[in-house]
């Protein structure tokens, strides 16, 4: 397992089929909104890079500022360097998907 889908399964681990707009069951969008809901210590509706450093150190996941900056880059789809919870949702159901 690379150490990308490591660091992303920590955040939102893999599995689903589903019948929504993402393509995820119901327990399984719970899962990811309460995931964003938990980094987002401010409530601002974002995550920054501060914010996902946090959830892994949280977890006790190794990474080096590089990692972060790439998992942050490939959530981050308008590159504003935050993650929105638009992008988060689309990005961890590909993740659930097995699409990434």
């Amino acid at each position: 397992m690379n150490r990308f889908y490591t660091i992303t399964s920590l955040i939102m681990p893999y599995s689903g089929d589903g019948s929504n707009m993402y393509g995820l069951r119901a327990e399984q969008l719970y899962e990811i909104q309460a995931a964003f809901h938990e980094m987002d210590a401010n409530h601002n509706g974002y995550l920054s890079i501060g914010e996902i450093r946090q959830c892994l150190l949280r977890n006790n996941v190794r990474f080096n500022d590089s990692e972060i900056h790439r998992v942050l880059a490939q959530m981050d789809y308008n590159h504003d360097g935050r993650v929105s919870y638009d992008e988060y949702m689309y990005f961890m159901a590909q993740i659930y998907r097995g699409e990434f």
